[in-house]
């Protein structure tokens, strides 16, 4: 409940969403910012242009998160469609009409809410406190700065903002809600009879010339896929930080310069007692006034008054406990009320939108600055990376220039910027198999690779960038064309996958007749012991079993059922009897939440699609989403 009356609880979330996931596919784009002219734009919403090289930019990113989250089921080719095409384009004139609509509502976030939220993201937490290293660390991988990022964040947080209204106000039907509770929470008590397929691999035998004929008859499953084996060096601004020698005075005179930077604003620690509006407001009114009196009689029973009193339940647990919090964090009224009264002050009722607020301060952390040797190791990380970045961006041309001029070695090149020559190998037109390498090896790396000049000609590819500041070059040492495994290669996977195909037949026979003699004499002769099982508490049975126990009519039970699973086994169910759970009101207050975000995205994709439509909305090139002409 404590996240219900800050006004702000959504951003929490947001940046820990920031921290792994961009919330728009063109966040973290700053460097290497290209100007492009407006007539090879593809497409146009109010005053911004989508650019070629910012479509391929968005679609490195979207890919990149597609490899995280699909491991070996990527493949690089699947936004190469026009709904793959049309997604990106889209996202992209999303983030440009939110960009616009926020910048003329004056709709901004300041510096010092920005920080106090990246604080306060769990992923950058060490035993619950910020950790500096970690953000350090994190900043070197997105090859960011700390004002860059918090910049970033308070972009970012304007946005969410804008949208945060729509997205979080669907009116979700109860019926639906409660419908969806019964498919999860139903259940039924069953016992189950399994017939494993290892009882049986020891009674079936496979042939070589059946191992044979399956080779013969599926060689299509057994294609080993074209790949290269390659040598690589890559240039980024790590590559520069262990030349930066630090300088005591420049790090003390940055600290002098930039001392808001470490400004901590005001913070108090409340504790508080809500009292709901309920059906009578003056009623509820009348009871927080009886309750504030009994605290300021006795302080020492706030605690006590909060846990039997308090409707937010989150919080009456730890005595109404809020812990610390700056100005901004909660509704107005509120903070008024809390930054308005001494240490142990108590004062209500305070009316807000949730109820009427009792609240005591229990302590305050007064405004100031951190001290030097506090930040110091901040000043020196920002430092080194500015100074790396700087020296990186001095040399880049140069390693460009060199990788190109002697392009029948990577070693010159490794050796003038004092770089190592990696390998890779297995390499295939879609992606390495290596999670670490596919972050490198993007689209554009693949076709260079696979392209006449380095496949061919054994030639380096160009510097490609692969990531904000982060530049790679590569050549091809082998080339492994598109052939059939040798049948010895395959001979035993087929030889096993044929002995499993013939024991799970085996398995299905007996516990199909199985099934049919106890539907006959009801005995439960070595069948578990009974469980109750739904779809949220599967106790280890498969899914699709679940699903099928669950499915049985409860006014036909008792009843016998059965089926093969995955892996081969077969198993009979005996449903005995059904139970439907009465959702509680959290359980519906749950589910509500989930469907509302659900349904709000739909509100969400109209309205940015109304903000398109106000700002104007041109496709320029229309020919684009369908692929069909080779931008410029």
């Amino acid at each position: 409940m404590l996240q219900a009356f800050r006004n702000h609880k959504r951003w929490l979330m947001f940046i820990a969403m920031v921290l792994i996931i961009p919330s728009f596919v063109v966040t973290g784009i700053y460097s290497y910012n290209r100007m492009t002219q407006a007539d090879n734009s593809i497409a146009k919403v109010g005053d911004v242009s989508i650019s070629p090289e910012m479509f391929d930019r968005a679609k490195r990113e979207q890919l990149e998160r597609l490899r995280q989250q699909m491991g070996d089921q990527f493949r690089a080719g699947m936004l190469d469609s026009p709904e793959g095409r049309e997604a990106i384009l889209r996202s992209l004139l999303d983030e440009a009409a939110v960009s616009q609509t926020v910048a003329k509502a004056y709709i901004g976030v300041s510096e010092a809410q920005a920080v106090a939220l990246i604080k306060n993201a769990d992923a950058l937490k060490e035993n619950g406190k910020f950790s500096p290293e970690l953000y350090q660390r994190f900043l070197q991988s997105q090859g960011k700065s700390d004002q860059q990022f918090v910049y970033e964040v308070r972009q970012d947080l304007a946005k969410e903002t804008l949208l945060t209204g729509v997205t979080a106000t669907y009116p979700v039907p109860p019926v639906i809600v409660e419908r969806l509770h019964r498919i999860l929470t139903e259940e039924r008590e069953v016992q189950t009879l399994i017939f494993n397929v290892d009882r049986y691999l020891g009674d079936v035998k496979v042939t070589p010339e059946e191992v044979q004929a399956y080779y013969d008859g599926h060689k299509k499953e057994f294609m080993a896929e074209e790949h290269v084996n390659v040598e690589y060096v890559t240039f980024s601004p790590d590559d520069f930080k262990k030349s930066v020698k630090l300088n005591d005075e420049d790090v003390r005179g940055y600290y002098e310069q930039n001392k808001n930077r470490w400004n901590v604003p005001e913070e108090r620690r409340a504790s508080h007692i809500l009292i709901s509006f309920g059906e009578d407001k003056a009623a509820s009114k009348k009871k927080a006034e009886e309750i504030l009196a009994q605290a300021k009689a006795k302080p020492e029973d706030f605690a006590r008054l909060a846990a039997e009193h308090s409707a937010d339940a989150g919080s009456a647990a730890d005595g109404g406990d809020l812990s610390y919090f700056g100005r901004g964090a909660m509704v107005k009224p509120f903070e008024d009320a809390v930054f308005s009264v001494p240490k142990d002050g108590i004062v209500g009722p305070v009316e807000s939108e949730f109820g009427w607020h009792i609240i005591r301060v229990t302590d305050i952390r007064n405004q100031h600055v951190r001290p030097f040797e506090e930040v110091r190791a901040e000043i020196e990380a920002d430092y080194i990376n500015q100074m790396a970045m700087r020296e990186f961006a001095e040399k880049a041309e140069d390693f460009t220039n060199t990788i190109y001029e002697q392009a029948d070695s990577l070693q010159p090149a490794a050796d003038k910027f004092g770089l190592t020559v990696k390998t890779a190998d297995g390499i295939t037109r879609q992606a390495s198999a290596d999670p670490e390498l596919r972050r490198l090896f993007n689209d554009h790396v693949l076709d260079s690779l696979y392209g006449d000049e380095c496949l061919k000609e054994k030639r380096n590819t160009s510097a490609i960038e692969v990531g904000p500041n982060m530049l790679i070059a590569a050549r091809v040492v082998k080339h492994v064309p598109t052939a059939v495994r040798p049948f010895e290669e395959v001979k035993a996977s087929i030889e096993d996958g044929l002995r499993l195909e013939k024991a799970s037949a085996l398995a299905k026979a007996d516990g199909e007749k199985k099934l049919a003699e106890v539907r006959q004499s009801k005995s439960l002769d070595g069948f578990s012991t009974p469980v109750w099982v739904s779809r949220q508490r599967m106790l280890g049975h498969p899914a699709e079993l679940v699903d099928r126990m669950v499915a049985v009519p409860a006014d036909t039970l008792p009843a016998y059922t059965g089926m093969p699973v995955k892996g081969g086994a077969y198993i009979i169910a005996f449903v005995k009897g059904n139970k439907v759970k009465t959702p509680t009101d959290g359980e519906i207050q749950s589910l509500t939440r989930e469907f509302a975000t659900i349904y709000g995205e739909a509100d969400r994709r109209g309205y940015l699609s109304a903000l398109r439509e106000k700002l104007g909305e041109e496709m320029l090139k229309k020919d684009f989403i369908a692929g069909t002409k080779k931008e410029d």
